[in-house]
């Protein structure tokens, strides 16, 4: 998944000379998941550039370069140290639309990776996708394979509202799946038919993923009285507008 982000922030800057990329360590060292790798050198430190650690001042100036007119991609180095921001988040970037009456948007992605799995620290396995799901105002995008990430990206980068882009840590090296060199969109707000199945519905979306489809192949196989057909869904953005995802379910 690092490298299928990678290769959309890439692929995106170059199509949009608009896009700059910011955040702790996101220029030289590429970031901690190294998901900025090589970005700075292609790209300039006018358009990606390590920022203080300061979380509500990366929110802050996420503000004042979408106000500007440019597409702010900001970086959080972890789950745990996005609460700081959530004051820019909730009450600037999430209001922009509503607050001008639809005259400005605070355009750009919020991303970072969130959630357990790899054995991390406190303030380093936080989940927090439920705030901003609750917030008029902002789509939330959480990607489960590489495939869908560097469609999801690529969309949320052309997105006209903000988009808070958030990668499960636990998925950054696998699993690993063919992702295409070429550029490719998937849209935000259409949840994916995994598996079809007439028995039971599985819902999910991120790396719990994983988990539900074990849980739907020991269904399917198990030696009882019967076996269950399970329907899975991967939900790729648990937020995104006020319709019902199951409208735009796509197979």
């Amino acid at each position: 998944m690092r490298n299928a982000l990678n290769m959309a922030l890439r692929q995106e800057m170059r199509r949009d000379g608009k896009i700059v990329v910011f955040g702790e360590d996101v220029g030289k060292n590429g970031g901690v998941f190294q998901v900025t790798r090589g970005l700075q050198d292609e790209f300039g430190p006018n358009r990606v550039f390590d920022t203080p650690l300061a979380e509500a001042s990366i929110a802050g100036v996420y503000v004042g370069l979408s106000a500007g007119g440019l597409v702010p991609v900001a970086e959080f180095q972890f789950d745990g140290f996005v609460p700081p921001a959530y004051d820019q988040i909730f009450n600037h970037v999430a209001r922009m639309r509503n607050r001008t009456r639809g005259r400005f948007t605070a355009r750009g992605v919020i991303r970072f990776p969130y959630g357990a799995g790899i054995r991390a620290p406190e303030s380093h396995s936080d989940s927090p996708e439920a705030h901003f799901c609750h917030t008029p105002g902002l789509k939330v995008v959480i990607p489960s394979n590489p495939y869908d990430a560097k469609g999801l990206l690529a969309s949320a980068l052309r997105e006209a509202n903000p988009v808070i882009f958030m990668e499960p840590k636990k998925l950054y090296d696998s699993p690993k799946t063919e992702v295409p060199e070429e550029e490719y969109t998937i849209p935000i707000g259409k949840a994916k038919l995994v598996r079809g199945g007439t028995d039971l519905t599985l819902i999910s979306y991120g790396a719990m993923m994983a988990p539900t489809l074990a849980a739907a192949d020991a269904l399917q196989q198990q030696q009882t009285e019967r076996s269950y057909s399970v329907e899975v869904i991967d939900l790729r953005a648990p937020r995104s507008r006020r319709r019902s995802w199951t409208r735009t379910l796509t197979t």
